[in-house]
């Protein structure tokens, strides 16, 4: 009796640690992945993740996937949902990124691409 309880018990927690994932796709071309996990407390209800995408992608960003994997829920059933783990996949985007600096001075746009230093100026709106 006591060893059908704790199996159930095991079942019912591995089944509740459940897994899901969110992704955000920006429609540029796909370059090197990262991985970084996201700390959350109680139920996922405290803490806060921010990650700095200019600096872990300075040509820009094409994906990034939010997923709840099964590790990440074991430590979140191991620990009575006190510690919440969320794995973070950033994808950088593969060439380079415009960069666009407004002048209200101007009223000219100053763009530029992280790949190289030419700048060029545009007129927006004027």
């Amino acid at each position: 009796m006591m060893r059908s309880l704790r199996t159930a018990s095991l079942a019912v927690a591995v089944l509740a640690s459940g897994c899901y994932k969110n992704t955000i796709q920006t429609g540029a071309q796909p370059g090197a992945t990262s991985d970084h996990k996201a700390q959350f407390y109680v139920y996922g209800l405290i803490g806060e993740s921010n990650f700095n995408l200019d600096q872990i992608c300075p040509s820009g960003v094409a994906k990034i996937e939010e997923s709840a994997e099964f590790v990440d829920g074991l430590l979140g059933c191991l620990t009575c949902s006190i510690y919440t783990p969320i794995t973070v996949k950033i994808t950088c985007a593969s060439g380079s990124a415009w960069n666009l600096t407004p002048d209200e001075l101007s009223g000219r746009t100053l763009v530029t691409t992280s790949a190289s230093e030419d700048e060029t100026t545009t007129d927006e709106g004027a």
